[in-house]
């Protein structure tokens, strides 16, 4: 509500009325207090310290006018303080680059590949400074598809915790020095024919394998009675989440140590256990524009999808139907499918949960004998991946949805050289340097 008060007086002269508006009593008395602020240009605001450190304050009765103006007067305050951001200076091109526009961003086509998530995707930059990432189309085999990890990876190059020196002992030490003490280091070692290690995750990077290469032949070579000498060099490949089963089936079943490729864009039946492959397993970021292409309800047909597994997962909550069965419970399952699928597989301890009828069994085994079926596993045990490399034998899928002559290179992991190697560290034969 309005407090403005308008005071009007009619002044009837030459049969003509002037009217006068007054604005407050101040107006109109003329007090001194008005007539000191009508003479400033601008009006004089309170200091809100001033204002709250009044001591009688406290034992005054605010009148209702005079609480609005206070609280009007704190809320522009508060909004004013709110806007102050810090001056950050700008430093202008001397040359600038022709590329490179104040203002304007600049998008660049690159790869994301942190040893776990892979995606083709563009580099928003302004000034130089990525800001956003987001996939590529037009370019790879991803289609565009990116996962959290791929996104929030831009955060990483602002976090204020990085190391900004190197360390030794957690002391910070330049650069330089670092570098002269590793290679002091790595000469002794080679002087006295030691053994070196470089632990990395899989590496997808061709220039990278080539670095390595010379890194290597650095640290041997021959004498002049064309002995070899030098230090013994092993790089080993080490992944956290290790898919080595899948390799090691495939070398029996095979006879290639891969991962192949799997194209759910082709796959009618779909059947997992426990592989999370719109979110974590594998490449998300290739198998979910894939699994899309046939779930779109304006098609002819879509694909049916099955999942078997323990804990609800992203790919688990968009099957047609679900099935929650334990770890230990895999191979029964699969047995009876490649049984039901007209295969014959026997041995196989354990019996096919109750959450599983033998309906759901036979359902399941027709759709992936009708064509066009994939199964696949999450598990890193040798012996599932050896069934469900059978089933998808019995179901024809390496002549449709499987293809092996185009493998994954991810996912390397070389478990058994990591275990030899803390075996080795534990029993007293560790390396001479381990590089990781």
């Amino acid at each position: 509500m309005s407090l403005l008060i308008l005071i009007k007086v009619e002044v009837k002269q030459n049969m003509a009325t002037n009217r006068k508006y007054w604005k407050g009593l101040e107006e109109l008395n003329e007090t001194p207090e008005f007539l000191q602020q009508r003479d400033q240009e601008f009006m004089t605001n309170t200091n809100v310290e001033e204002f709250l450190g009044d001591e009688q304050l406290k034992e005054t009765s605010t009148a209702r006018r005079d609480f609005l103006k206070f609280l009007g007067f704190s809320v522009a305050a508060a909004t004013v303080a709110a806007c102050e951001a810090p001056v950050v200076k700008a430093v202008p091109y001397v040359n600038k680059p022709e590329d490179v526009i104040p203002g304007q961003a600049t998008w660049y086509a690159s790869t994301y590949y942190d040893g776990v998530s892979y995606a083709n995707i563009l580099v928003k930059t302004r000034e130089g400074r990525p800001i956003f990432i987001k996939g590529n189309r037009d370019f790879g085999f991803t289609n565009g598809a990116v996962n959290p990890q791929v996104i929030g990876s831009v955060l990483s190059l602002y976090n204020g915790d990085r190391l900004k020196f190197a360390t030794i002992d957690g002391v910070d030490t330049p650069t330089a020095t670092v570098d002269d003490e590793i290679v002091r280091g790595l000469e002794g070692i080679k002087s006295k024919g030691g053994r070196v290690v470089l632990l990395s995750n899989t590496i997808a990077s061709p220039s990278s394998y080539a670095a390595i290469e010379a890194f290597k032949n650095s640290l041997g070579g021959t004498n002049e009675e064309g002995v070899s000498s030098g230090a013994t060099f092993e790089h080993i490949q080490y992944d956290a989440v290790s898919y080595s089963a899948i390799r090691k089936a495939n070398e029996t079943t095979i006879g290639k140590a891969i991962i192949p490729d799997y194209d759910f864009s082709k796959a009618k039946t779909i059947v997992s256990f426990g592989a999370d492959f719109l979110s974590s397993w594998l490449l998300p970021t290739q198998f979910t524009p894939q699994y899309l292409v046939n779930r779109n309800p304006d098609n002819d047909w879509m694909s049916k999808h099955y999942q078997f597994e323990s804990n609800m997962s992203i790919t688990g909550s968009n099957a047609d139907e679900r099935f929650m069965i334990k770890p230990s419970e895999e191979a029964a399952v699969l047995a009876a499918l490649i049984n039901a699928c007209g295969g014959n597989v026997s041995g196989i301890a354990g019996e096919v949960p109750s959450s599983v009828s033998p309906d759901a069994i036979a359902t399941v085994a027709n759709n992936l004998k009708a064509g066009n079926g994939l199964v696949v596993s999450g598990s890193n045990n040798v012996g599932i991946q050896s069934l469900v490399n059978k089933l998808n034998h019995v179901i024809g899928a390496y002549n449709s949805t499987i293809n092996i002559n185009n493998p994954i290179h991810l996912y390397q992991s070389e478990d058994d050289k990591m275990t030899g190697l803390i075996k080795d560290i534990t029993s007293g034969k560790a390396p001479d340097a381990v590089i990781f």
